[in-house]
């Protein structure tokens, strides 16, 4: 089973489109400690907050056990995307982050990380969500993250591309 490993901003925004639920079906959500602590640091103030932790609870989203030596350091990286990508590199795990530097960082050291966005795309990818509901999220995702006009045409694009591909292959073309 495919290991993802997060960082707090990306569960964030699942949290917030309401499809965090689904990510079992593609594998096992990881987080380390310090991502555990940011995810849950206001629960009194923010709801996502609470439904996290109610996650972490129930096992559902998995704190990593590995021990970790601070060896991929960045000072263009916070303490979460750091340890992410560190036991990304350990137990061979896919990260998942939103932000710019550490998606750079992971490239460089040879990581394939994904972004909410490719994460929605899987989800259309793998029929856990249909191409509306892929509008839908998308929308309101490229809301949350204030996307840019070329990057929604971009992702908007890729799931046409996807759902032309199952078309063809149930068609039998």
């Amino acid at each position: 089973m495919k290991k993802f490993v997060f960082d707090a901003c990306s569960l964030i925004y699942l949290t917030k489109l309401q499809i965090k639920e689904k990510l079992p079906l593609l594998g096992n959500i990881i987080i380390s400690q310090t991502v555990r602590n940011e995810l849950i640091a206001d629960l009194n103030k923010y709801s996502e907050a609470k439904t996290l932790k109610k996650n972490l609870d129930k096992k559902i989203i998995e704190e990593s056990k590995l021990k970790l030596k601070d060896i991929y350091i960045s000072q263009n990286l916070g303490r979460g995307e750091q340890e992410a990508i560190e036991i990304c590199i350990k137990s061979d795990g896919i990260l998942i982050t939103d932000d710019h530097q550490a998606l750079n960082y992971a490239l460089n050291l040879g990581l394939k990380p994904k972004t909410s966005e490719i994460i929605l795309l899987d989800f259309l990818r793998e029929d856990i969500i249909n191409y509306y509901e892929f509008k839908a999220l998308f929308k309101e995702l490229a809301i949350i993250k204030l996307l840019k006009p070329d990057t929604v045409s971009f992702f908007q694009e890729e799931a046409k591309n996807i759902i032309n591909k199952k078309k063809k292959t149930k068609g039998g073309i």
